[in-house]
């Protein structure tokens, strides 16, 4: 979902990253970066990506929503309150669940053109890294890749 906004000079429309746009980038970023999970078949499963917010509160359920339409057909994306519910407790190294990442998210920006988000990426409890995304609205991927409808793209990654 690209959000048009005028850039006050000459009142043209400009694309900029909004919320779910954010979300959906850098879900579908990470995707990319996961190894591939196979079932009992050997067949690949689609990955499996927490998302929650890091200052505790609940992410808007209309940009759930939207989020989870973009990615149904190349990831499994599951929204949490809380980090923990990420984790399997059960197994050693509490792992995040059904062998996925768990994305806590730093504070989404304004709509712009380009926006920078802190993100911690898990694969189990005590398994972490931090990373600046850059998300520009790309409006221009629409009927390619892995995901067609998708409105931004993470553009550069610096670990924090």
């Amino acid at each position: 979902m690209a959000v048009a906004a005028c850039d006050g000079d000459d009142g043209t429309a400009v694309d900029v990253v909004s919320s779910a746009d954010a979300i959906t980038a850098i879900v579908a970023w990470q995707a990319g970066e996961q190894e591939p999970v196979l079932d009992e078949n050997g067949e690949p499963q689609l990955p499996v990506i927490f998302v929650v917010a890091d200052d505790g509160t609940t992410i808007d359920v209309g940009i759930q929503a939207a989020v989870a339409e973009a990615t149904a057909e190349w990831a499994t994306v599951r929204f949490a309150d809380d980090a923990s519910d990420a984790f399997d407790p059960d197994l050693e190294g509490e792992p995040v669940r059904n062998d996925g990442a768990l994305l806590l998210l730093g504070p989404i920006p304004e709509p712009e053109p380009r926006i920078e988000m802190d993100v911690a990426l898990y694969t189990a409890v005590d398994d972490t890294e931090g990373f600046t995304v850059q998300i520009t609205s790309d409006t221009s991927t629409t009927g390619t890749g892995p995901d067609p409808a998708r409105q931004a793209s993470v553009t550069s990654v610096s670990q924090l």
